[in-house]
């Protein structure tokens, strides 16, 4: 008795569509990432569980333990922070970030608030770090 033994040829995994999947899923993560520029000096930041992030351009504005105001690169205090500001300003849609540390008062906050809308802008973010789990 004689078996029939076929001679069709089995297919190979191609890798093909794989690399496809690869590269869009590269893609995908590249543009979905988030880049955010981090300057400044290190400050302990409140914890927020709603936090938001800027991916455009934002004005940084960095408010130390010992009542100086960082703007820029430059040290600044209540009465000539507004008039720096006021330079920067381009139009409303500009973001201003206020990032203080932990341990400041609130009216300081919100004492440095009033500066900057005063200055024109009205698009004004606390920075904050995410809560620790």
């Amino acid at each position: 008795m004689r078996l029939e033994i076929s001679k069709k040829k089995i297919s190979n995994t191609t890798l093909v569509s794989m690399t496809d999947v690869m590269f869009l899923l590269l893609i995908f993560m590249v543009l979905a990432s988030n880049f955010t520029a981090q300057t400044g000096l290190p400050l302990k930041l409140p914890a927020s569980v709603s936090q938001e992030r800027q991916a455009h351009q934002v004005l940084q504005i960095q408010y130390l333990p010992n009542k100086i105001i960082v703007f820029q690169g430059k040290e600044y205090n209540l009465k000539n922070l507004g008039p720096a500001l006021q330079k920067e300003f381009r139009n409303k849609d500009q973001v201003v970030r206020l990032s203080a540390d932990r341990a400041t008062p609130l009216q300081d906050v919100i004492t440095i608030m009033d500066v900057i809308r005063g200055a024109g802008f009205e698009r004004i973010f606390v920075g904050t770090e995410p809560i620790k789990e």
